[in-house]
């Protein structure tokens, strides 16, 4: 029997985790993985998976692309295709008969952790009279009505399941994904994850064979799938410093954490990791009291604040922080007040993301209680509540848009923090959606703008809006010299403040001494890499470094006394 699993990436950087553990687990069957992405076309992925002459097509199934998988999987059965298909994953271990009712193409379905079943159909279905009803966790039709047999139980020693990447793939630019545990000792109403509650551990031996190959590929990034990774503290630092011992080349690694469990020794030992290695991405959701207990998610925002201000004072961990609009009890104005609580924090990333109504939640049962209507297709997303309409989320969206623009990529900070500092003190998202209103006046959503453009939109908006003064004109002279190495400075932005340093710049850049001072280890022309201008009362002397690191894209020094010395 020809099989095949076949996945649709949300993109082509990612590494699909689930369609290799499964190859992994059923070792002695033929099987073939084809990885596509959502944003290859249909007819090309159609004649990859038949080129194949599969006899088993099995999905892979989530929000992204069931959609595509659907489309897919109806021309292959109406093209007299023999194979059978089989859906598994996350999108169809809820609402099966319904699923398979309405997709009558759909031969069999697994829910729920797929390994075991996955092993033990391959087994049975090869026999000439295979006993189906006796595999748990699965569904498959018999006389055309959908059977659904008794769920199957969690996997307990996780070891049992192999290592899931094969030695030669390299990953180059591609980001890894990996798990150390399964389940997730929260219970939050709007995830997946709340209905696996058994917490379970891969063994420490078995993490660190594992990280080992991983290390030694070319991918950008180890994306950790693990729900809460710091829920063991001791566990979590052991698993950090064999990543730093053995991460030769320099990848990052991501974790989701929560921070209100975070205790002082967690945080003394975060203090002393390298820069730019680690990325912790921390499910903030809200800040509204009545939400988090509606949600079930009990947090202690005190501890919650206090864990990321001490993480945030080292500057070696890239901190991301989620909200979700959406969520009971929150309307716009208690969303507002959950962003600026969030935004005072100083994070590197806040996203902002809108509620996703999963089947199988208790959101997904609680919906009329709360009014939530959501699109009628993956991935579900949230379209108004009781609490807050579709004109407010929309506007919401506008603004996720400017925050990832303007905040997120750190080539603002300056400007932004003036800007949101000085006209709208009491409230940072006042200002964004006051930005907002200026984009959507000008109708600046509709098209695309490179980082220059986007450097004089936000000059012409204070412009606009509150009048040019000179701080502000400082403050995004640096911003726009500190992060564009190669960019001239616009005459907007008093040009003639750089320009009057050229032929210094020229001298400094074959002066002995000076090298020596600020680029002491480089054997390279260094002409590119300084620039010296004239910001407010003081010369400031810019010194380009790692564009990729955040934390040290550029050095500045004030050299008042530059021109004197020369």
């Amino acid at each position: 029997m020809k099989i095949l699993l076949i996945t649709l990436d949300s993109k082509y950087i990612h590494a699909n985790l689930a369609v290799r553990y499964l190859k992994k687990y059923c070792g002695d069957f033929d099987i073939v993985i084809k990885e596509f992405t959502i944003n290859q076309r249909p007819e090309y992925i159609l004649g990859e998976i038949l080129a194949e002459g599969p006899d088993l097509i099995c999905f892979s199934c989530y929000i992204w692309n069931i959609d595509y998988i659907k489309d897919i999987s109806y021309i292959i059965k109406e093209s007299k295709s023999e194979a059978r298909l089989l859906y598994g994953g996350p999108e169809v271990s809820f609402e099966i008969k319904e699923l398979m009712e309405s997709n009558p193409f759909i031969d069999f379905v697994i829910f729920g952790e797929g390994e075991e079943t996955f092993k033990e159909f391959l087994e049975e279905i090869q026999k000439p009279s295979p006993l189906l009803r006796k595999i748990k966790g699965l569904a498959f039709r018999e006389n055309n009505e959908a059977i659904i047999n008794e769920s199957r139980g969690l996997i307990d020693n996780l070891d049992i399941i192999n290592y899931p990447y094969e030695p030669e793939e390299e990953f180059e630019n591609k980001i890894i994904y990996y798990e150390s545990s399964r389940g997730c000792p929260f219970s939050c109403s709007f995830c997946l994850s709340s209905i696996d509650k058994k917490l379970r551990f891969f063994s420490m031996e078995r993490v660190k064979r594992d990280l080992k190959m991983l290390l030694n590929t070319k991918a950008r990034q180890i994306k950790f799938v693990d729900r809460t990774f710091n829920a063991d503290y001791r566990r979590s630092m052991e698993i950090m410093e064999y990543i730093v011992e053995n991460n030769k080349n320099n990848m990052t690694i991501h974790f989701e954490i929560t921070a209100d469990i975070i205790n002082d020794q967690f945080l003394s030992f975060l203090g002393k990791m390298p820069v730019n290695m680690f990325q912790f991405e921390i499910g903030v959701q809200s800040l509204n009291v009545d939400t988090l207990c509606e949600i079930d998610r009990h947090m202690d925002k005190d501890k919650l604040s206090r864990a990321i201000r001490e993480i945030g004072k080292n500057k070696n961990i890239h901190l991301h922080l989620d909200l979700i609009a959406g969520l009971p009890y929150e309307d716009y104005e208690s969303f507002k007040k959950s962003f600026d609580g969030i935004y005072k924090l100083n994070a590197e990333k806040i996203q902002l993301g809108f509620l996703k109504v999963l089947k199988g939640t208790k959101i997904f049962r609680d919906k009329e209680k709360h009014g939530i209507k959501h699109t009628l297709k993956a991935p579900y997303e949230v379209i108004c509540t009781k609490y807050i309409s579709l004109g407010e989320l929309l506007k919401l969206k506008n603004i996720e848009e400017l925050v990832d623009k303007y905040y997120n990529e750190k080539y603002f900070n300056k400007s932004i923090k003036y800007a949101a500092g000085t006209w709208f003190a009491e409230s940072p998202f006042e200002f964004y959606s006051s930005f907002s209103d200026y984009w959507q006046k000008y109708d600046l959503y509709n098209k695309a703008h490179s980082r220059k453009k986007l450097y004089r939109i936000l000059y012409d908006y204070v412009k606009d809006m509150k009048g040019i003064d000179d701080e502000f004109i400082q403050a995004l002279k640096f911003d726009y010299i500190f992060n564009n190495q190669f960019e001239e400075l616009p005459d907007y932005l008093d040009r003639e403040s750089e320009d009057r340093f050229k032929s210094l710049k020229k001298g400094l850049a074959h002066d002995v001494d000076f090298k020596n001072k600020y680029f002491p280890s480089s054997e390279e022309k260094i002409v590119n890499d300084f620039r010296i201008c004239q910001i407010g009362g003081n010369i400031i002397l810019f010194i380009y470094r790692d564009r990729e690191n955040i934390f040290n894209r550029c050095e500045t020094y004030v050299v008042n006394d530059i021109e004197e010395a020369k």
